[in-house]
C-alpha cells in the first residue's frame, strides 16, 4: 500500500487494526473530482480490496467540503476532445463508483462537510454514511446545464425515484438532517460527535468475520436485483457452502467455548488464528 503523500489528489493509509482510509485531498477546490483523482482513488481502492489485512474502509475528506462534484476546469477541458476520448474519460467516474459500490469490505462514509453533485454519488455507494447535521447538500447539475449521469444509478437506488425527482429536477438544497430522511445519510451528527460515531461502527465491524462480510455484501447485491426463484436457488446454495467454511466452524465453536473468535480485534492479542 503506498504511503501517505504518494498521491496528490487523495490520501491513503491503513492502520494497524486493518482500518483503511481514502481521503479526498483537494481542499483548495472543495475536493472537486478530476481525472487524476479518479485514477489515484481507483488504484488505492484496488490495493485496499486485494490486501487481506484491510477489514474496513473509511471514505472521508480534507477541508470543510466533502466533495463539490466534478472539477469545472477538468470538465471544460473535455469539450473539444473527440467523443471517444470523452467517453473514456467519463468512464473513469462510472468505474470508480461501481468499484466503491461493490468494494468487498465494509465501506463507511465519514462525510465531514458539504456535498454536491458527484459528491452525492460517492455518498450513495457507502454501506454506512455519517455526516454533519448542518452541512449543505444538493444535486446541482440541472442548475448548471448538466445531468447527474454516472451518479444516477447509485443515488436513485439510495433515495428512491420520488426523492430523486424532487432533488434532481430543481437542484433543491437540503441539510444533513433532511439527508437522513431521504436515506442518503445513515445518521447526521454535530461536528464534535462525528469521529466517535464512525469509530463505533469501525469497532463493530472489527468484531465480524472478514470473509462473511464479503459474502454478505455479495448476497445483498444479488438478492436485491433478482426475483424469488433465483434467490431461492442462490441463498440455499450459499448457506450449503457456508456450512463448510472455516469461519463458520470457528464462529460456532467460539460460541460453545464462550470465547471470542480469532477475527475479533478484542481477542487479537490473546488468540491467534489456528
Amino acid at each position: 500500500m503506498p504511503e501517505p503523500g504518494t498521491y496528490t489528489t487523495i490520501e491513503a493509509h491503513v492502520d494497524d487494526r486493518g482500518v483503511a482510509t481514502l481521503t479526498l485531498a483537494r481542499p483548495e477546490v472543495q475536493n472537486a473530482m478530476n481525472g487524476q483523482m479518479y485514477d489515484e482513488a481507483r488504484e488505492a481502492l484496488r490495493l485496499f480490496a486485494a490486501d487481506p489485512a484491510v477489514r474496513v474502509l473509511v471514505l472521508s475528506n480534507v477541508g470543510k467540503t466533502f466533495c463539490a462534484g466534478g472539477d469545472f476546469k477538468y470538465q471544460q477541458s473535455q469539450a473539444d476532445k473527440p467523443r471517444g476520448e470523452r467517453i473514456r474519460e467519463a468512464q473513469k467516474l462510472a468505474l470508480w463508483l461501481r468499484e466503491l459500490d461493490t468494494f468487498p469490505k465494509l465501506l463507511i462514509g465519514r462525510i465531514n462537510g458539504a456535498a454536491y453533485a458527484g459528491g452525492i454519488g460517492l455518498i450513495s455507494t457507502c454501506d454506512i454514511a455519517f455526516g454533519l447535521s448542518d452541512a449543505s447538500f444538493a444535486i446541482t447539475e440541472a442548475r448548471i446545464g448538466m445531468i447527474p449521469g454516472m451518479i444516477s444509478p447509485y443515488v436513485v437506488k439510495r433515495i428512491g425515484e420520488a426523492n430523486a425527482r424532487r432533488l434532481f429536477l430543481n437542484a433543491r438544497p437540503f441539510k444533513g438532517d433532511e439527508a437522513v430522511g431521504y436515506g442518503l445519510l445513515t445518521q447526521a451528527f454535530a461536528p464534535d460527535e462525528l469521529d466517535a460515531a464512525v469509530e463505533r461502527e469501525v469497532d463493530l465491524a472489527l468484531r465480524c468475520a472478514p470473509a462473511a462480510v464479503t459474502e454478505i455484501k455479495r448476497l445483498i447485491h444479488y438478492v436485491d436485483r433478482h426475483g424469488f426463484d433465483d434467490n431461492f436457488i442462490y441463498t440455499v446454495d450459499r448457506v450449503a457452502d457456508m456450512w463448510g467454511w472455516d469461519e463458520a466452524a470457528e464462529g460456532m465453536q467460539s460460541f460453545f467455548e464462550k470465547r471470542l473468535p480469532y477475527w475479533d480485534w478484542r481477542a487479537a492479542k490473546e488468540h491467534k488464528k489456528p
